[in-house]
């Protein structure tokens, strides 16, 4: 586990060695390869089941270290906002998505108005009619904390 100060930097590094795998995983894809629903191409691929480990690790052994609130904030912000400025593949896309729920157990770290700012950021960049049910849960979990 990286030390607390470098942790924002390792996470970055997590998320940009993740689209470069998607990227090798496009140019190593067949043409056609995965359309209309079959088996194959990039969204098969092992590099998002791998990215979610990973991250899950990072995530959790950071939060287990007890971070600072502020550094606990911007963790879950850049988790948050990565997938609004990815422009990749499909797939990547729905993975960034996806794994915003780990980021979860950073949520007791947050200071109740850090919590509030957050949710409301939140809940402008993700409409309701939009949102995965992770994104729902993370939402609601946020909301809950800045009550606290």
């Amino acid at each position: 586990m990286p030390e607390q100060r470098a942790f924002p930097e390792a996470l970055r590094a997590c998320y940009r060695d993740y689209e470069a795998r998607v990227e090798e995983a496009a140019r190593r894809a067949r043409p056609g390869e995965g359309i209309f629903g079959f088996r194959g191409g990039v969204k098969d691929d092992p590099c998002h089941t791998r990215f979610a480990e990973e991250l899950r690790k990072l995530l959790a052994d950071y939060a287990a270290s007890r971070p600072d609130p502020d550094e606990a904030c911007e963790v879950l912000l850049f988790v948050t906002e990565e997938p609004l400025s990815y422009r990749g593949d499909l797939s990547a896309a729905w993975m960034l998505l996806a794994v915003q729920g780990l980021a979860m157990d950073l949520l007791p770290l947050l200071r109740p108005d850090a919590a509030a700012a957050l949710a409301a950021a939140y809940e402008k960049d993700y409409p309701r009619s939009k949102r995965l049910p992770v994104q729902n849960e993370l939402l609601k979990r946020l909301k809950q904390r800045a009550k606290d």
